[in-house]
Formats: structure tokens, C-alpha cells, sequence
């Protein structure tokens, strides 16, 4: 499988697709941030999407992608029970806004102007500066009341988080889930319809 369509960039939230890097595929649990390598791929599949830029990082992803694979992984279990706190309608701890807080403390942010737009860059260690923008997305999908819009996929054997405004989608994606599902139930129309 090739990188670009590894992982399931489905939200458009660098926090919330952090967490959807850890899925289910084939009833087994697949961690799609395994190596340093595996995290360069998804830096670049997110500057691809425009999600991150290169400015915001000191340096190249592949000089700093080992150092940031465990601090990441650290933060994707955080977000996750967060997360899924909201999606089972229950509110998040003070503690668990303190503690993204804490990691921004470790780079704190300029602000450039990109292509006509304002980009967050943070300050210090691209590490650092990795962690502080998804802790950031993560902050300010809470305050603007997005994540009160988190759902968990209706296959109950898929992990994937998504936001969903309208409250009518019930998959993580059609492309993932739903046309899985759709198949599923027309193979099994036809089976019974075969029988008569």
C-alpha cells in the first residue's frame, strides 16, 4: 500500500486524524505510525493536504521523525480518551486541557503570513513544534465547540473518530466503513433471496 492513501485522512483536524492512525483493519488492530518512517509519511501526507506547512518546522521531518514518533504516540493515547470521553457524551477534566496546554508551553507561537493567510509557526525543536500544533488543534476544536460533534464510527468493529454536524453520517467514511457495510447487507440480500 503506498503511503498516500495509508492513512485515513478523513476529518481535515491533525489532532483527530492523529488519532485515526490507530485503526482497525481486517479485525486486527494496526498502528500506522510503527516507525519514524511511517511518521515522515504521514507529516508529508498532511502537508499534502495542507495541514501542516514546512515552515512551521526548524528543520526536515526525516532529521527529527524518530525523536517525535514516541512523544506523538504519547499524545495520540491522550487525545483518544479524550475523544472518545466526548463521543460517549461524557466532558473532559480540566486535567486533560492542562496537559495540551503543557506541550505548547514547549514551543509557543509567531504567527507568519502565508499565502494570504495567517500560519500558526511554532518556536523551538521541530518536535516540539510538531506536538504544539496538534495540541493546538486539539484546543481550539474544544473551544469552538467542534468537538462536541465527535462521533464513533457505527462499525462496531472500527476505532475511527469523526466530527459530524449535521448528525446524519454514521460511518468513519463510505469509503472505509459505510460501502463495507452496504456490501455486506446486499451479499446478504442476495443469499437469502437465493434460498427461496
Amino acid at each position: 500500500m503506498s503511503h498516500d492513501n495509508q492513512f485515513p485522512l478523513i476529518t481535515g483536524e491533525i489532532s483527530l486524524d492523529l488519532v485515526n492512525t490507530e485503526m482497525i483493519r481486517y479485525g486486527k488492530k494496526h498502528d500506522l505510525l510503527a516507525s519514524g518512517e511511517d511518521l515522515i509519511a504521514w507529516v508529508v501526507a498532511l502537508q499534502k493536504q495542507q495541514a501542516l506547512h514546512d515552515r512551521q518546522f526548524s528543520g526536515e521531518v526525516y532529521e527529527w521523525a524518530d525523536e517525535a514518533l514516541p512523544l506523538l504516540k504519547k499524545l495520540r493515547v491522550h487525545l483518544r480518551q479524550g475523544y472518545e470521553q466526548l463521543a460517549d457524551d461524557t466532558s473532559l477534566p480540566r486535567e486533560w486541557m492542562n496537559h495540551l496546554e503543557l506541550l505548547i508551553d514547549k514551543a509557543p507561537f509567531t504567527y507568519r503570513l502565508v499565502n494570504g493567510a495567517l500560519l500558526a509557526v511554532p518556536s523551538g525543536k521541530s518536535t516540539d513544534a510538531l506536538i504544539a500544533l496538534v495540541a493546538l488543534n486539539a484546543m481550539n476544536l474544544f473551544v469552538t465547540n467542534e468537538l462536541s460533534h465527535i462521533h464513533r464510527c457505527a462499525n462496531k468493529d472500527c476505532t475511527l473518530l469523526f466530527i459530524d454536524k449535521s448528525g446524519r453520517r454514521k460511518w468513519c467514511s463510505m469509503k472505509i466503513c459505510g460501502n463495507r457495510k452496504k456490501v455486506t447487507r446486499h451479499l446478504r440480500r442476495k443469499e437469502q433471496e437465493q434460498q427461496k
